[in-house]
């Protein structure tokens, strides 16, 4: 179990980070109203324009949550208190810290699209900003460990390819796939909210303070931020919100080595972006879906995994985005499991 230092300093970044977002929420609405960081809700019969961008309260509040985290346990050594037992300072600092990074730099490209509209295709190579701390501080290690299956090492020449090659590959496709799975009131914060509190409990598990602390602090912005965009959504969270979201989950998995992991965190959204390219090949005219006198979703196609059920049954977005929640979360458990399954002695 962790130390009796870190349960309640988990518990502490989790309510700061939601009593900062739940402060920020309502000026983040107020300002992207004034300013025109606005967007139409498409699936409802007014489609009315609601304040986009509101992931930069979680935003916020995680990065001001990270850095007095840090700032703490950087004296606690004064009282004779070390929250991370086994490590020093400084091997739990730079995982943070490049943590902290990567987040901040995928969040600020994800604001400066809400405001600037950046084209789909410059955010395939800005997908790889986001890993330069990771890459630069060689957070994560050297190889894969597959459970029963052995490690499988990944240093070629004395280079690091996890580091160079499979990090920024990683966070790439976090970053955007978990913006193309997007688009219905609280599909993208609901599953974002899933698979950091799945996260957040195999940390407690495998004793992983770091990654603890990190999840909780982003759980407890996002999980205040649901509340606005659950359906009816009173706020969107923009780019801002799944850029930050994709990336701190991917980060998360990274920095403590739970790979295996992340095939049920993403594995919606590898199975949504695999789907992108038939629809991209459909040459589909209509490219958003509409909704019906009952607020039933009118899909255009089946080529999307939030299409699907609307495509060939009558269903509100609510309910969809229920559905798609319920299988993300029995998909997140299932790699969980098997993942410890495959590590117990």
């Amino acid at each position: 179990m962790l130390s009796a230092v870190i349960i309640p300093t988990t518990i502490f970044a989790f309510l700061i980070s939601a009593m900062i977002t739940r402060f920020l929420v309502p000026w983040v609405k107020e300002v992207s109203l004034k300013r025109g960081i606005t967007t139409v809700d498409a699936h409802k019969k007014n489609t009315p324009i609601i304040a986009e961008a509101g992931g930069l309260a979680p935003l916020i509040a995680f990065i001001f949550t990270i850095l007095l985290l840090i700032f703490g346990w950087a004296y606690m050594t004064e009282l004779q208190i070390y929250p991370f037992t086994g490590t020093t300072e400084e091997q739990s600092f730079v995982p943070l810290l490049a943590g902290l990074m990567s987040v901040v730099i995928a969040g600020l490209i994800g604001f400066l699209d809400d405001v600037f509209k950046i084209k789909w295709r410059d955010k395939i190579l800005l997908g790889f900003l986001p890993a330069l701390p990771l890459m630069a501080l060689k957070v994560g290690n050297s190889s894969i460990n597959l459970g029963m299956f052995g490690d499988i090492d990944l240093t070629f020449g004395g280079l690091n390819l996890y580091s160079l090659v499979i990090i920024p590959l990683a966070i790439n496709f976090a970053f955007n796939s978990f913006n193309m799975l997007a688009g219905f009131n609280g599909l993208e914060v609901g599953n974002g909210v899933i698979s950091l509190f799945g996260i957040l409990l195999v940390s407690f598990i495998v004793d992983d303070p770091v990654v603890a602390m990190f999840t909780s602090t982003l759980l407890g912005g996002f999980i205040v931020l649901l509340r606005f965009n659950w359906y009816p959504a009173k706020l969107l969270i923009g780019d801002t919100g799944t850029l930050t979201l994709g990336t701190g989950i991917i980060v998360a998995l990274i920095i403590g080595n739970m790979d295996r992991i992340a095939l049920g965190a993403f594995g919606l959204h590898f199975i949504n972006f695999m789907m992108f390219f038939i629809y991209l090949k459909t040459q589909q005219t209509t490219k958003i879906a509409s909704v019906d006198t009952n607020n039933n979703i009118i899909a255009p196609c089946p080529y999307t995994v939030y299409w699907i059920i609307p495509y060939y049954f009558k269903i509100s977005e609510k309910r969809n985005v229920q559905v798609i929640l319920l299988v993300h979360a029995i998909i997140l458990v299932t790699a969980i499991l098997l993942s410890l399954a495959a590590f117990s002695p």
